[in-house]
């Protein structure tokens, strides 16, 4: 049982530090934002000459200036730097939410009660949410596929996919569900016997 706590807490604070990382992500693409509106804002004359900038997502790459020069239309830039932004930020947030999940998981398992009632239901969620994180994460690739075509960004779309790894996850943590589910009803009857 010492293992399982142990493990538990190395597990929730790996959880909080990802949660802290999630927070400073959103910060600095915040910032990002904010940098690129301004260079985007200024004269191109007052462009510093040696200014350079490619956005890469996914497998797209994206030049926005070179050598000074604004090699695309501001408006194909704002349409660019909203749709990745909000793709980003939705992501984060579907990772935050995650993170939430596993934290509750591990409250129990802390303090060496695995089984405790309830938890298998929390576990349950967390395929859930798996399955339409994958679904989403799919999704949202194909519509930032499309802005990208639509901008001109991307000369063809790449296939739409939604990852087979994650459908499987949540399978697995459906099962899982089941044995810890299990696992509950046999510590209601041991602690009925007592």
């Amino acid at each position: 049982m010492e293992k399982l706590t142990k493990t538990a807490r190395v597990i929730d604070v790996f959880a909080k530090i990802l949660f802290i990382f999630c927070i400073v992500a959103i910060c600095m693409l915040i910032v990002a934002n904010i940098f690129t509106v301004v260079a985007v804002s200024l004269p191109v004359d007052d462009l510093p000459k040696g200014l350079s900038m490619v956005f890469d997502l996914n497998d797209s790459s994206f030049v926005v200036f070179e050598n000074g020069q604004l090699m695309i239309t501001k408006q194909q830039l704002a349409i660019y730097i909203i749709s990745a932004s909000l793709t980003e930020a939705i992501l984060v947030v579907i990772m935050m939410i995650g993170i939430k999940l596993v934290r509750r998981i591990m409250i129990p398992m802390k303090e060496g009660r695995p089984f405790e009632e309830g938890i298998s239901d929390i576990i349950k969620k967390f395929g859930h949410f798996v399955l339409a994180a994958t679904v989403i994460g799919g999704f949202i690739h194909f519509l930032l596929d499309t802005v990208f075509i639509a901008i001109g960004a991307e000369p063809e779309p790449l296939p739409v996919s939604i990852s087979v790894e994650g459908i499987f996850a949540a399978l697995v943590i459906y099962l899982i569900s089941y044995i810890f589910r299990y696992g509950e009803e046999l510590q209601k009857q041991a602690d009925e016997t007592l």
